[in-house]
């Protein structure tokens, strides 16, 4: 078989050549900024497909798809793969026009329009918050009149919780309404309002391959959550243990919701559910592919596997690795966000026990912005444990000593 894969993430650690194996053939269409500049690098990375074309503008632009098509008449692909949130339609879209199996665009929008999957939830009776279509500032208005202040507004088909607005008040509103002057067109603005809800956040992460779920594991953020990053407070995750007594409801509601909607026979997810107050579990949303923000690098060490190899295995009819039933050993993460200001000192090393893993994603001498999506980071820890308690006991004091090692100097503050 020939496989086609789009890329716009770095290629190190996708091996793809590698996962689809010997006997079938990849083709590359990837962003030019997912390839490392290195030579030695860049070789390395490229090394094992059979074609690869590098495009300096790959978001949003349709002239990937052109590239795709007019490769799949010179090569006649039989599959193709993308894994990247923004690549989902565009992905699906494709195969309708090769005639390919896999996602089609039925069911590509239900996970990438926040509107019509929670249409499709709120119909099949899966528990989620209040929401409402949003054009323009009558229905925003009717909206808060209904169901008030505090409200969520955000992208229909965004993504990494950029553009996501929390409401609180008029002071809000009139936020909003500059960031989004569409909401004035005549066409009007495609978002998504909802209730917002007080929670605590927990997401599960897994992989189907022909319609039978090979994991299906939920983590907490405890009192963390997405837009946290955006306002440069630390975000963390945790797998469940296998006592937690949330293990099987958590499961059972991203089940119920999966058969809401019209899913692929093989694909990774990522869902989220929020707790409320009142300890009642409310579905938020689920995408069709892997969780962002290190997650899986969480999964590999609770389970010894690499999600996308599972994916891309099961895709050209490999054998997959064994996933065992519960966690090998718990595993979390931690995101350290950056904040305005100029970098002066960032640590290299981290001796906190109970961190497995620790990554500097910024140098000192960085002027450093506020995080624009949910993942965006100058510094990272992985801490692995026998238990939930003790991982995350580990993560708070990485937390604490990266905070007391890291010196930002605010902007239009003077040196000392």
């Amino acid at each position: 078989m020939k496989f086609l894969v789009l890329n716009r993430t770095p290629l190190s650690g996708r091996r793809f050549p590698k996962w689809i194996g010997g006997a079938h053939e990849a083709v590359l269409l990837t962003d030019e900024v997912a390839v490392s500049a290195d030579p030695k690098t860049r070789s390395e990375q490229l090394a094992g497909y059979t074609h690869v074309e590098i495009l300096p503008d790959f978001h949003f632009n349709p002239l990937v798809e052109l590239h795709a098509l007019e490769l799949h008449r010179k090569m006649d692909f039989n599959r193709v793969i993308a894994l990247s949130e923004f690549d989902i339609l565009r992905a699906a879209r494709l195969r309708e026009l090769m005639g390919l199996p896999g996602q089609n665009v039925h069911s590509a929008v239900a996970f990438r329009d926040k509107l019509r999957m929670k249409e499709l939830l709120d119909g099949a009776g899966v528990p989620v918050a209040p929401y409402a279509p949003v054009s323009h500032l009558d229905d925003l208005l009717g909206f808060v009149e209904e169901h008030g202040y505090p409200i969520v507004v955000k992208p229909r088909r965004g993504g990494g919780s950029m553009g996501v607005h929390v409401l609180r008040d008029r002071d809000d509103l009139t936020s909003l309404l500059a960031a989004h002057r569409d909401l004035g067109t005549d066409d009007g603005a495609q978002l998504l309002a909802e209730k917002y809800i007080e929670h605590e956040l927990f997401h599960v992460d897994g992989v189907i391959t022909d319609g039978r779920p090979l994991l299906m594991w939920p983590s907490t953020q405890g009192d963390t959550s997405c837009l946290d990053i955006m306002r440069g407070r630390a975000l963390h995750s945790c797998l469940l243990d296998a006592d937690d007594p949330l293990l099987e409801p958590l499961r059972e509601i991203t089940r119920r919701a999966l058969a809401a909607l019209p899913v692929p026979g093989t694909f990774m997810f990522h869902a989220e559910v929020f707790r409320d107050a009142g300890g009642r579990l409310v579905f938020n949303e689920v995408a069709s592919r892997m969780g962002g923000g290190m997650i899986e690098h969480v999964l590999q060490l609770g389970f010894g596997i690499t999600l996308p190899e599972v994916y891309v295995r099961s895709l050209a009819a490999h054998d997959v690795p064994l996933i065992p039933g519960v966690p090998e050993q718990i595993a979390g993460l931690s995101l350290f966000p950056p904040r305005p200001g100029t970098l002066l000192e960032i640590p290299d090393t981290c001796t906190v026990p109970g961190i497995s893993t620790y990554h500097r994603h910024a140098k000192a001498g960085a002027v450093l912005k506020p995080a624009q999506v949910s993942v965006e980071k100058i510094g990272s820890v992985l801490a692995t444990g026998d238990t939930r308690a003790e991982v995350e006991a580990s993560l708070a004091e990485a937390l604490d000593w990266f905070e007391r090692s890291t010196v930002i100097r605010a902007n239009g503050e003077q040196a000392g």
